[in-house]
């Protein structure tokens, strides 16, 4: 099993780049929450991402959102990719722009998540 790598608060000051080997998990990428933060707050936001991944927000709840039923295709489709995906993060350390100190951030799921599925391509064989 690969070890828990480290989130990284991404710089916008000039001349500031990600370390080595880090990966920016933000929008427009395929690892941004797809639950925008303006809207949900930031912590319902991370809470809905965690909840999309593991499979626990179904189709009913999404249209009860408000999402329509194209968006809601979409999210599916998505998940599947992210899902199928997460086996290229293994061991690589996250960027995004949340302060590290803050206890809601998307990447932390993402990194929770890696390493389970870490052995995707040898299983998929």
């Amino acid at each position: 099993m690969i070890a828990r790598a480290n989130r990284i608060c991404r710089s916008r000051r000039k001349g500031a780049t990600l370390p080595a080997g880090a990966i920016y998990v933000g929008r427009p990428t395929i690892w941004g929450n797809p639950f925008m933060d303006r809207q949900w707050g930031h912590a319902k936001s991370v809470l809905l991402h965690q909840r999309w991944l593991h499979g626990r927000l179904g189709a009913l709840s999404l249209e009860r959102m408000g999402f329509s039923l194209g968006e809601i295709e979409a999210l599916y489709r998505l998940r599947e990719r992210v899902l199928t995906s997460l086996h290229s993060l293994a061991g690589k350390d996250l960027a995004c722009w949340c302060p590290l100190k803050s206890r809601w951030c998307h990447a932390d799921i993402l990194l929770d998540m890696t390493p389970v599925y870490a052995d995707y391509d040898r299983f998929a064989a």
